[in-house]
């Protein structure tokens, strides 16, 4: 999956940033939230990880609804 540039709005503030996927990557221009808005949308953050030798913040944002429901069903047949 490539990276792609996004825009995050915080406090009147718009900045740039690299996603993919999950990994949110950006500098290190905010306090720590608990949640982003990215490209307008709001997002969950799961961890936040400020990496002090660039001065950026990598961010992963949480999952929201890719958890499968178990039916509690074997996958496979008799054994």
């Amino acid at each position: 999956m490539p990276w792609k540039e996004v825009t995050i709005k915080s406090d009147k503030k718009e900045f740039q940033a690299m996603q993919r996927g999950n990994e949110v990557h950006f500098p290190n221009v905010m306090k720590e939230s608990p949640q982003l808005v990215i490209d307008g949308k709001s997002q969950k953050v799961q961890s936040w990880a400020i990496d002090d030798r660039d001065d950026v913040v990598n961010v992963m944002l949480a999952d929201a609804g890719t958890k499968e429901k178990s039916d509690d069903k074997p996958t496979e047949g008799p054994v």
